[in-house]
């Protein structure tokens, strides 16, 4: 059910300050457009408002997984390099503000409010004169970041593609550089049902003479994105092409000229998604700008890869990852394998848009115990369903919120046992708050 402030129209809106507690709540009520795909609206929002986007020395980051990864590293280091940087991610894991930062710095509440102000009469003179040319929450939200990051003057931006690549907000912004991770089945209901199709999508962000990268390992979909790029004149570069070994315990990028790249993790593919972060930053170098391979290194180095199999408790050993589509849940699985462990009890909560019937057979196998629970979303799939799909693999139990999945799980826990959070971002940002509200006393 929509939240009653949701429902107000922008139109009826004076001031968001006194219709909304957070920031957070104004954007979430322009949700009620939905989503349709394509530029024009932002397009014409963007050139109402001096068009920002073209103050920026962009790079583009699309795929289906390890986009907030390859953008966190790169944006280090170029912060490391000295180049002041704006990162723009989607979603967020505890706060809203994670998702428009210069330099690591979430933006702040009050500059938020600031940025409203600018917006809100020019959405709201859309909604009265032609409100199928309103844009959206995403749109509106990556317009603020866009006028944020022109008026801090950053050096560059960091911008993680939302869904698909060539009709996505981001791709608005000119760049030169871009990259697509890998390629796996989500959001079929836009971007197609085969992985040529959704490739098709996201290569639509690789641009004419663009520096682009790609860490894509079926050769089929990689040569589609060099017959992009060569249609384009752009330079293709595959991440996995150069020489480099990962190395465990702990987890470490070797390849030259850097030696020995401490990465903070556990599982081999986080070593792999720095890897692309680094043939970006180096293709960045190649294009004329100053970034020395210490600042690479350095930048890699320091680099934090929140909720990623992140421990955030030792005893009881509790881990939560961001996985939240099937091609996410077998790297979950493939790094879950590796760990020495006794049994595995799963607190997971899934969107009922996801192919939750594939998620639960990777997961299901090697799950003891599953406790399901409901994200905050409206597009949450109920716990019931979740834990009788389970229920094929291994005893499962059914709980309304995260927070109480958990504490049975640790009720349940044993010396030697792993539990882990997974399945949605509103799952696991939800249970974070949870927490640290019990830390607080509140």
């Amino acid at each position: 059910m929509e939240n009653e402030k949701d429902m107000i129209a922008a139109r009826d809106i004076e001031d968001p300050k006194e219709e909304f507690d957070h920031p957070e709540e104004y954007f979430y009520s322009l949700k009620r457009v939905g989503t349709k795909l394509g530029l024009d609206k932002i397009e014409d929002f963007l050139h109402d408002l001096g068009d920002p986007q073209e103050d920026l020395e962009s790079v583009l980051v699309g795929g289906t997984n390890a986009k907030g990864s390859v953008c966190t590293a790169l944006t280090e280091i170029l912060k490391e390099g000295g180049y002041k940087t704006g990162l723009y991610l989607s979603p967020h894991l505890l706060r809203f503000e994670e998702r428009i930062q210069i330099d690591g710095e979430n933006i702040k509440e009050k500059e938020l409010w600031r940025l409203i102000e600018r917006l809100h009469p020019k959405v709201k003179k859309i909604e009265e004169e032609n409100p199928e040319k309103r844009p959206s929450f995403f749109e509106v939200l990556t317009s603020a970041a866009f006028l944020h990051f022109s008026e801090q003057k950053v050096d560059f931006a960091v911008l993680e593609v939302g869904m698909g690549g060539r009709l996505d907000a981001t791709n608005v912004a000119p760049h030169d550089f871009s990259v697509i991770t890998y390629i796996g089945y989500d959001h079929a209901e836009y971007l197609g049902d085969s992985k040529k199709e959704i490739a098709r999508e996201k290569a639509g962000i690789i641009n004419d003479h663009n520096y682009f990268v790609t860490g894509e390992k079926d050769e089929y979909i990689r040569d589609h994105f060099k017959k992009v790029c060569e249609n384009k004149k752009a330079e293709f570069n595959y991440a996995f092409e150069r020489d480099h070994a990962i190395l465990s315990d702990p987890l470490r990028l070797k390849t030259e000229p850097y030696g020995e790249i401490e990465v903070q993790g556990i599982v081999p593919w986080l070593a792999e998604n720095v890897l692309l972060s680094l043939e970006i930053a180096e293709g960045i170098q190649k294009r004329g700008f100053d970034l020395d391979k210490r600042a690479i290194k350095r930048g890699i180095e320091k680099t934090v890869f929140h909720g990623k199999m992140e421990t955030i408790k030792k005893e009881p050993w509790v881990m939560i990852d961001s996985a939240h589509n099937k091609t996410g849940f077998q790297a979950l699985r493939t790094g879950l394998e590796k760990l020495d462990h006794d049994r595995l009890l799963a607190v997971v909560g899934i969107l009922e848009d996801k192919d939750y019937e594939s998620m639960i057979d990777i997961l299901g196998p090697i799950t003891d115990v599953a406790y399901t629970a409901e994200p905050v979303s409206e597009r949450r799939l109920e716990s019931k369903i979740l834990a009788e799909g389970f229920q094929r693999h291994c005893p499962a139990r059914s709980f309304g919120h995260g927070i109480e999945a958990l504490r049975r799980a640790e009720c349940e826990w044993k010396d030697g046992d792993i539990i882990v959070i997974t399945g949605s971002l509103y799952l696991l940002g939800d249970i974070l708050k949870k927490i640290k509200e019990e830390e607080n006393g509140s």
